[in-house]
């Protein structure tokens, strides 16, 4: 921007020269240091939340187990639910990914569907204290619970331009569409529940385990193609 001063009653416009130093923004370094300090406040959290239910869970215990200061943590996130939303962003890709092998597998060979619930309940036991902690933030926090249901209407879009028929069934606005896509929120409504209580021992009586999930993939074979 030129700068203007004054001089023998006129204006004078002076070319402003660039200051000289370091440019605008962080360097690599600080970048660094910012990535490890999100990464030490998202161990934190991982043990904090592990260990105590996330609505017991406070800044002051995460700010303490990452040995940052308060305005630290304010400067990566807003809040605890902002925090512990990163926490579930950061397990969405391995989620999608699995939804999305459902395009390869026959919805006729029950055996196929059987095994991918079994796999897809694996990935919530690898992802650990996530999934009681996804559970709980469904219960304590309604933006959540709207993410949830954002999330599950991508889905269902995403599966449908992979050419799933059931999916593709749950695209528009009449009448059909509607009722198609309330079957499928269903769906993955039920799946995430017995994901669920699959992963806690003495959930599910293990003799019955498997009479679970063949009705459930049964169920996911019909919406597959209806």
């Amino acid at each position: 921007m030129p700068i203007f001063i004054r001089t023998s009653g006129t204006m004078d416009e002076i070319v402003a020269k660039p200051r000289r130093g370091r440019p605008p923004g962080r360097s690599p370094y600080q970048e660094e240091r910012r990535r490890q300090t999100r990464a030490a406040i998202l161990d934190a959290a991982a043990n904090i939340f592990a260990a105590t239910p996330y609505v017991y869970a406070t800044i002051d215990d995460i700010i303490h187990a990452a040995k940052i200061s308060r305005a630290t943590f304010y400067d990566h996130f807003e809040s605890k639910f902002t925090l512990a939303l990163a926490i579930y962003d950061g397990i969405a890709a391995d989620w999608i990914g699995h939804f999305d092998r459902l395009a390869e597998l026959d919805p006729a060979r029950n055996r196929d569907l059987r095994e991918w619930i079994a796999e897809l309940a694996q990935l919530y036991v690898a992802h650990g204290y996530v999934t009681p902690l996804v559970e709980q933030l469904a219960i304590f926090e309604q933006n959540f619970r709207m993410r949830l249901d954002h999330d599950r209407d991508a889905l269902i879009d995403r599966l449908a331009t992979a050419g799933l028929r059931g999916f593709a069934a749950a695209m528009g606005t009449d009448h059909a569409a509607r009722f198609q896509r309330a079957r499928l929120h269903l769906l993955l409504n039920r799946l995430d529940q017995l994901c669920g209580m699959l992963t806690r021992p003495g959930s599910i009586p293990s003799d019955d385990a498997n009479a679970y999930i063949s009705i459930l993939a049964e169920e996911l074979g019909q919406r597959l193609i209806d």
